[in-house]
């Protein structure tokens, strides 16, 4: 009995370490085809339905993410030179005002420098002020955008190009846009860093999931989505520390050594 006890509770730590493992936050993407907002889940890549933005102008924007608030922003694109935050409970947007530019087609939130950066379809890199929406023009480059995000691990801006599938970072003090890799083709998208994976994902107006390894700069398709979509991003809710970790894994070795010893 007491052989099984120990047994028991060597496999339900496991099995609390397993659980720990999975990816616990969410991806929140919008689709075009009626400006509404879906969660993805990272693991199994099912979307389902939050609710409409209430906003009808506006193809090809983007989504970005400011963890540090829990605020999600959103930029539709082109017919709509606004800025908006999107509730990621309901799907609502909430105006906070006109950047006035023109195919603002990829938004992404810096953490180091706690900026909003947008790339309109000319190439214009700007800021954009989180209280009114204002943009202020940084600087140029020859990527026709499709979607921005932010890796803090490695301190980089990076732009996805759409029609040529490439990964470039932007230098956030002039502009300037440095190519990374990648090839072949991807549709308007918008493009998020997953922390907790360490890849990024990627949706697309033809309605398609990647996968972007941070390695070799290619895009792998994991699933359809059932939408025209364009603009990504991810919300993590956290992992263990890796000290806790260390503590579960020592008492999961001492509890299979007492077992042995039994």
């Amino acid at each position: 009995m007491r052989r099984f006890v120990l047994l028991l509770a060597v496999l339900c730590c496991l099995g609390a370490v397993s659980a720990w493992a999975a990816d616990t936050g969410m991806l929140y993407a919008i689709d075009n085809d009626n400006n509404s907002l879906y969660a993805i889940d990272p693991n199994t890549y099912t979307a389902t339905f939050i609710g409409s933005t209430g906003v009808n102008a506006g193809s090809f924007g983007d989504l970005a993410y400011n963890p540090n608030t829990s605020t999600a922003y959103w930029t539709p694109g082109r017919g709509n030179d606004s800025l908006y935050t999107i509730n990621l409970q309901t799907g609502a947007a909430t105006l906070v005002g006109s950047h006035g530019i023109d195919d603002m087609f990829a938004l992404g939130y810096n953490t180091a420098t706690s900026t909003l950066y947008g790339e309109s379809s000319n190439g214009n890199f700007y800021s954009l002020s989180t209280s009114n929406g204002a943009a202020t023009l940084i600087g140029s480059n020859s990527v026709y955008p499709g979607g921005l995000t932010y890796r803090p691990d490695t301190n980089q801006m990076i732009l996805l190009g759409a029609g040529s599938a490439t990964f470039n970072q932007i230098n956030v003090t002039n502009g300037q846009a440095t190519l990374l890799g990648g090839s072949g083709f991807v549709n308007d998208n918008g493009v998020t860093w997953n922390a907790t994976q360490g890849k990024f994902f990627v949706d697309d107006y033809s309605g398609n999931l990647y996968t972007g390894d941070p390695n070799t700069w290619a895009l792998t398709q994991v699933a359809s989505l059932p939408g025209a979509f364009d603009g990504i991003i991810y919300v993590g809710n956290g992992v263990p520390e890796p000290g806790t970790l260390m503590l579960l894994g020592t008492g999961i070795v001492g509890l299979a050594a007492r077992l042995r010893r039994k």
